[in-house]
């Protein structure tokens, strides 16, 4: 079973490398039912490299930070001193 390794880069963990398992598929494709072969490390392909090529990783948007109160200042008529 061929293995590579990925370069793993998001917010929420430490940026690391990891091992993924790939295996070589043999199938018929759904499209243009030519018989083919596609090496991925999900489930099953249903279509061929030239129906559907792969395409870049999606970009995880980060979600928006509620903001921080900030410190006030507060002038009062009392003198407590």
């Amino acid at each position: 079973m061929p293995s590579k390794f990925i370069d793993v880069r998001e917010y929420t963990v430490r940026a690391h490398k990891r091992q993924i398992h790939t295996r070589v598929f043999h199938f018929v494709c759904k499209q243009c039912d030519q018989t083919t072969q596609r090496e991925t490390f999900g489930p099953r392909p249903l279509y061929c490299e030239e129906c559907r090529p792969p395409q870049a990783p999606k970009k995880s948007h980060q979600s928006s930070q509620k903001a921080k109160p900030r410190a006030m200042t507060y002038k009062s008529d009392i003198d407590l001193g």
